[in-house]
Formats: C-alpha cells, sequence, structure tokens
C-alpha cells in the first residue's frame, strides 16, 4: 500500500524507509503524464564512470549539475560517490515539478495538488487513491468511482481555503543543505547557469517520447551552454523497461563542439541531435 502524502510529507528521513519513498513518488504523474519514478542506486554503474572521467580530465569537477532528478534520490547516490572518489564539487538539481500544496479537502480527505492544479494524489479516509486511471480499474470497477471522486475533490478544491507547500522531493535531499534544488525547464535557457558546470548529468528526460526533434535540439543547446569549458562532461542516459541504462557521455571540445567520449549499452537515442551542434 503506498503511504498518503500527509504520511510522507510529516516523516523525517530517518522514519522512512527507501522502499516506501520509491513507490510513493512511483505512484505521482505529473500534469505533462511523466511519472517521478525513480529508486536508489539506479545509476551507479554509470555514476562510476563519469566520475573515472572526471578525474581524468584537466581539473576536478567544481560543479555539477544534475537535470531531472524526480525526487532527488539518484542525485544523493551521485553525491555519495563523488565524495567517496575524494570530488566534493557543488551540486545543483533541477525538475519542471519540485513544488506542490497539500490540501484539506473535509471530512478527513485531502489532496496533493501541482502547481497549475492538476491532482498527484488523494488520500480519503486514511488510504491513498491514485487520480489517474490504470488498467486494473476495469476489473476492479475504479473505472467508475476514480473519475467521480476526482470530481468531487475537484469541486472541493475551488472552495479550499488552506494549503500546504511541500516540495516533491525526498526528505533526504530537503534535509540536504549541501545540494541547491531549483524548479527549472530543460527548454528555457537559464543566464545563471551558462558556462558554470563542469559535469552535467541528464537521465530519463531528453527522448522523442517526451520532446520532439526542434525541442530537443533547444533542450541541447541549453546543456551545451551550461558547460564550464573544454573538457567538460555531458552524460544523456535512459533506463529501459527491463532496469537497463542507454546512454552517451559527451564531452565538450573547442570550438564548443560535442564528442562521444563513451556509450553505455545502445547509447542515448538523441546522440546524433547532440552532436549536430
Amino acid at each position: 500500500m503506498i503511504i498518503t502524502a500527509s504520511d510522507f510529507f510529516s516523516r523525517s528521513a530517518e522514519a522512512l524507509l527507501q522502499a516506501e519513498e520509491d513507490a510513493f513518488f512511483s505512484a505521482i504523474r505529473n500534469g505533462n503524464n511523466t511519472f517521478k519514478r525513480t529508486h536508489r542506486a539506479r545509476f551507479a554503474d554509470l555514476d562510476e564512470e563519469l566520475i573515472r572521467a572526471a578525474k581524468e580530465g584537466r581539473r576536478s569537477p567544481r560543479e555539477v549539475l544534475d537535470v531531472g532528478i524526480s525526487s532527488g534520490t539518484t542525485t544523493l547516490d551521485l553525491q555519495a560517490a563523488l565524495t567517496a572518489a575524494g570530488l566534493r564539487p557543488r551540486i545543483t538539481g533541477t525538475d519542471l515539478a519540485l513544488h506542490a500544496s497539500l490540501v484539506p479537502l473535509g471530512g478527513g480527505a485531502s489532496a496533493l495538488v501541482g502547481p497549475e492544479g492538476h491532482l498527484l494524489q488523494l488520500e480519503v479516509a486514511g488510504r491513498s487513491v491514485r487520480p489517474w486511471r490504470r488498467r486494473l480499474d476495469w476489473l476492479t470497477g475504479m473505472w467508475v468511482g476514480r473519475p467521480l471522486l476526482v470530481r468531487w475533490a475537484m469541486a472541493r478544491l475551488g472552495h479550499a481555503s488552506e494549503r500546504r507547500p511541500v516540495m516533491l522531493v525526498s526528505p533526504r535531499l530537503r534535509e540536504d543543505r549541501s545540494i541547491e534544488v531549483v524548479e527549472d525547464n530543460i527548454l528555457c535557457r537559464r543566464k545563471e547557469f551558462t558556462g558554470r558546470f563542469d559535469m552535467i548529468r541528464a537521465a530519463n528526460i531528453l527522448n522523442r517520447d517526451y520532446f520532439g526533434s526542434d525541442q530537443l535540439r533547444a533542450a541541447l543547446d541549453n546543456l551545451r551552454s551550461y558547460l564550464s569549458g573544454p573538457g567538460a562532461l555531458l552524460l544523456i542516459v535512459r533506463s529501459h523497461n527491463d532496469g537497463s541504462n542507454h546512454g552517451t557521455l559527451f564531452q565538450l571540445r573547442e570550438g564548443g563542439r560535442l564528442d562521444v567520449r563513451q556509450r553505455f549499452g545502445d547509447g542515448s537515442e538523441v546522440e546524433e541531435l547532440a552532436m549536430q551542434g
């Protein structure tokens, strides 16, 4: 059973099992129909290779950008791996959807709501309820009950006066002051990131299921502009349903060109676009 948002956001990091955290985020579907699915040690093998490449570079990384952090679990993994390798760069984690609100609906019910009013989770009688349909609903009868519950919740939200702001990240990340967390749209260039980062990881975000070719080019141009200079590293990776990771590690050359340094699995599906800039 997935824990409720009110329970999740009332616990400290020590009082929350990793399995509970992973299940909670995996059941959240954002307004753009993407999920916050993640789990610890998801990119452990790639983190080792990324760190090895960084240590072979012109200098130790001073600034690291982790793009599309979801709950931030794998950002904490990367931080731990860097520390174990004797590296202590400043880490910035970004994601499109980091802020939400807990809203009491009355009668012991509540809702976890995104910034644009999108329902992320409902709590009814102390149980968590997904506001989105699943195939299983056709067997359980929830294909009728779930939309009715959602309509009731939306009507109640229109009259709610109390809202508790929360951050959609791991409590371990919320309590870690050494990592800066920024809400960011990868399609919009951020001036303060320009030329700043020696290492960038973009995991499970740059793929053709989410973006068209023009959007991918814009996102890749933005990430390229954030790299600090020749020798800086950019890792683009995607996890497949079987748990395998496929990606490409690029290195910035003179003139702003990205060259392939290393491939993992089948490589990144946007590798060709990345090298066109």
